[in-house]
């Protein structure tokens, strides 16, 4: 087995970025119910504790609310990084190849291998299957 410790899989990347968006996207769910929690009457009655229910119940709403804009945050955070990180191995594969292509261009070295790989003379190559 060969040593895959630079190896990066830049499809994989951009998976767990689109994973990541829906983790942020499924999380506005739990925090619209506790806006409403939030925003609706307590009856609780009129009885001397009462009053200290409606305050803790408010304090546990607003402390959810905020440990759950602490978990996006976290999550917008890894999905930037992520992004970051697949744009730059994106960018430098793709500076990798030209400087490839242009090299064996001028000594026509690479013509037989860049057909292969169907990056023959005026053609394109792309690779990952997305479009940027």
């Amino acid at each position: 087995m060969h040593d895959q410790s630079y190896y990066v899989h830049l499809e994989s990347l951009k998976d767990f970025v689109r994973e990541l968006e829906t983790q942020i996207h499924a999380m506005s769910k739990p925090d619209d119910f506790l806006s409403t929690l939030g925003d609706h009457p307590l009856l609780f009655g009129e009885f001397g504790e009462a009053g200290s229910l409606v305050d803790a119940h408010r304090a546990a709403v607003a402390e959810m609310r905020g440990l759950l804009e602490q978990v996006r945050g976290a999550i917008t955070f890894a999905q930037d990084v992520t992004t970051t990180v697949a744009d730059g191995y994106e960018q430098a594969d793709q500076s990798v190849a030209g400087d490839l292509h242009q090299s064996g261009s001028e000594t026509g070295l690479l013509d037989p291998l860049l057909s292969l790989l169907g990056l023959g003379s005026g053609g394109s190559h792309h690779s990952g299957g997305t479009d940027a």
